[in-house]
């Protein structure tokens, strides 16, 4: 009896150890199915754009643009890359050069079932260095169809063999040792065109805006000083010495009215020339012989004689100054 109750007890022990094992090796299972990871995706995922880091940018015209985009789901994603509404490029990277200009990038992810999610970034790509430029006044930048003008403060013409004004050729001069070009516009309706300038090899660059319209040019002459101010050798115009430099910029247009019978300039406080700094006797003193318009496009060197030189004087004998504008 004894040894029967002894066996039946091994048997007992022996049945709950391996119903322990089993338990233990299940819950084992258990955990390890619960860690493994689960995903999936497929072309019903909506898609998103990963990079955190996108951001606006600046580049000159011979710097590529340059960026890599990370989507998902990624197999069934395509990146299509828009500038200003003009697709340039497909694919997750980009490496290109962009024309001068303020532009909008638009960056789009698109499912293969059309699900789409984007981004916008600003870029602005600045001439190089050895572009072609044209100045921005707006007055020169204002012409009647068929008539000409001229712009001042350009850069870089010397490489110019084709001036177009949207997008049709027009007869051009390159003048002031390449500093200022006369361009004749076509004849077009009322309205603001593009002028694009082409290098001899080919290569486009922007050239601004020009309005090309039969409307009278408005005055954009701000007046300074008016009234009558007797010019003598000792008593040069000095009324706008110390605040003409708040006016004056690159490019603006400095008009002397004068009247009478004598000679005289505008000038630094040192008595030399405003525009190439020069002294009597190469000062340059202009002949008055009854009303006059003098004209001085104010240049860099401009300011910096005025700057350095104390501000501005109208110098000379024999004449009245009317009337100081710039526009």
């Amino acid at each position: 009896m004894k040894q029967y109750k002894s066996n039946v007890v091994k048997a007992l022990m022996l049945l709950f150890a391996v119903n322990l094992a089993i338990a233990g090796t299940s819950t084992l299972s258990s955990c390890s199915s619960d860690n493994d990871p689960f995903y999936t995706v497929s072309e019903n995922d909506e898609p998103r754009i990963l990079n955190t880091d996108l951001a606006d940018s600046k580049l000159d015209r011979k710097t590529n643009y340059k960026l890599e985009i990370k989507v998902t789901p990624t197999q069934f994603t395509t990146v299509t890359w828009l500038l200003d509404d003009h697709q340039i490029a497909e694919g997750n990277t980009i490496d290109q050069p962009l024309p001068v200009g303020s532009h909008v990038l638009k960056i789009v992810a698109t499912t293969t079932i059309g699900k789409t999610t984007s981004r916008t970034l600003n870029v602005t790509v600045t001439p190089a260095a050895d572009d072609p430029t044209l100045g921005t006044s707006a007055a020169e930048l204002w012409v009647a169809p068929g008539e000409s003008t001229t712009i001042h403060k350009c850069k870089n013409l010397e490489t110019v063999a084709k001036v177009l004004v949207d997008g049709k050729e027009v007869a051009f001069e390159i003048a002031e040792e390449g500093t200022a070009l006369k361009l004749t516009a076509p004849a077009l309706q009322n309205g603001d065109y593009a002028i694009t300038l082409v290098d001899k090899e080919g290569v486009a660059f922007p050239g601004g805006t020009i309005k090309v319209t039969t409307e009278p040019k408005p005055s954009m002459e701000t007046v300074l000083w008016e009234g009558e101010f007797a010019v003598t050798w000792g008593t040069p115009f000095d009324v706008l010495k110390d605040t003409f430099l708040e006016k004056a910029k690159a490019d603006r247009v400095l008009r002397v009215y004068v009247d009478g019978n004598g000679q005289g300039t505008a000038t630094t406080s040192w008595w030399n020339n405003l525009l190439t700094g020069k002294g009597d006797p190469e000062r340059g003193d202009i002949a008055v012989n009854g009303p006059a318009t003098w004209e001085f496009v104010l240049t860099d060197l401009s300011i910096q004689l005025l700057t350095e030189q104390n501000g501005l004087l109208i110098v000379g004998d024999g004449y009245t100054v009317k009337k100081v504008t710039i526009e």
